[in-house]
């Protein structure tokens, strides 16, 4: 079962598109290179979103109220 560190570190890995798209580019990267790192970040985010699924369908959402005013009232 999956969990909100779980997701966190998905959306982590994901949000490196960016400096893969740059590290592709310094490398003077060709067409087929970008391809494949679409093909690659397409898995990514296909795992992402069953993560998300994953929690969802479990509930595991439905105390992010009570985690909010949890972190609002320590500040």
């Amino acid at each position: 079962m999956s969990d909100r560190f779980d997701l966190e570190q998905q959306i982590l890995d994901c949000w490196k598109i960016t400096d893969d798209i740059k590290l592709l580019s310094d490398q003077d990267a060709v067409g087929s290179d970008y391809k494949s790192l679409v093909t690659v970040y397409e898995y990514k985010f296909e795992k992402l979103w069953q993560i998300f699924e994953n929690m969802a369908h479990t509930r595991q959402f439905s105390n992010i109220e009570k985690v909010s005013e949890s972190v609002a009232n320590q500040g």
